[in-house]
């Protein structure tokens, strides 16, 4: 009981640090606030529940944020739905008033979507996430050098086609 307890106490730990940005995350993968609530509160609960040993697992904040990203593929297998809907940005929370920051989420929403999955998630990770290359690379399972390949790649490739639009639409430096 004791060891179950100290499982519980390391969990709450990791949801109070990482809470906001699991659900930030969720948002962008989903679209939708209130399924990405449904999403992030479901995975924890199941984790909660399980009698899985916690301490068996190497680490548990990586653990939970692919349990989410899953949970969020599972989503989306289920609705056949692109990651982020771009008429529903205004869904996801806001950290700021001002809408030109808003217009400029919903821009690089509808950008994001132009590129392949892989480099799209690495993005999310390392933007909604703030998640170093390499929590990225555990997270997704695969190496650092590729995670650092797709960012770059998919930035570089954002960037172009930035440049190429009109200049209201550019919002990446």
């Amino acid at each position: 009981m004791k060891k179950r307890s100290a499982q519980l106490e390391l969990l709450a730990q990791i949801v109070d640090r990482e809470q906001e940005r699991l659900f930030r995350f969720a948002c962008l993968r989903t679209g939708s606030r209130a399924d990405a609530e449904d999403i992030v509160q479901e995975t924890l609960l199941r984790l909660l529940r399980s009698e899985c040993d916690l301490n068996r697992i190497d680490d548990v904040e990586r653990y939970l944020w692919r349990a989410i990203a899953n949970r969020c593929t599972d989503y989306h297998r289920r609705r056949h739905a692109p990651n982020l809907p771009a008429d529903k940005i205004a869904d996801l929370p806001e950290e700021t008033p001002d809408a030109e920051l808003h217009e400029q989420a919903r821009r690089i929403a509808r950008l994001l979507d132009t590129r392949p999955e892989p480099q799209a998630e690495v993005i999310r990770l390392k933007t909604a996430g703030s998640l170093t290359f390499a929590r990225i690379a555990e997270v997704v399972g695969c190496s650092e050098a590729t995670v650092k390949s797709r960012f770059r790649y998919g930035i570089g490739k954002l960037r172009e086609r930035l440049a190429a639009s009109e200049p209201s639409e550019k919002v990446l430096p």
